[in-house]
């Protein structure tokens, strides 16, 4: 007689391995291709988010670059017209005029403005208020 037979009870590896696969890929399939699906929109959206972020960027930089230009050619056009006004007939004669005035103002009454404003007893003056001030307190 030969050893007596024993059953072994233990789960056949195997087959519940096999099922607990089908059952994850049952449970996270449709899960997972949502997943994807929703990757694949967002990825979509940001290229497109993209790609008129960078329209707009390059539209901005040609408008500012035709902004610049145009002020540029405007600021050399009033450079011209104000030399040419300047040069003109008329202002010079307002010129000739407005330091015609000067002088007078300098040389005749504006003399007594001068020695108002240039007085040398300003000074003294202003010596002795300070000395006042730092004494007094």
């Amino acid at each position: 007689m030969g050893p007596p037979k024993m059953a072994i009870i233990a789960p056949p590896t195997r087959e519940f391995r096999a099922a607990a696969a089908a059952t994850t890929t049952a449970l996270l399939g449709p899960t997972l291709a949502a997943a994807l699906r929703c990757q694949r929109l967002l990825g979509v959206a940001s290229l497109f988010l993209c790609a008129q972020v960078c329209w707009l960027a390059w539209q901005a930089a040609l408008t500012s670059w035709s902004v610049a230009v145009h002020a540029c050619a405007a600021a050399v056009r009033a450079a011209v017209l104000a030399k040419a006004v300047w040069r003109s007939k008329p202002v010079m004669a307002l010129r000739r005029k407005v330091v015609f005035e000067f002088v007078a103002l300098l040389l005749g009454s504006g003399n007594a403005l001068f020695l108002v404003l240039f007085w040398p007893g300003w000074w003294v003056l202003g010596l002795i208020a300070l000395a006042t001030r730092l004494s007094v307190g």
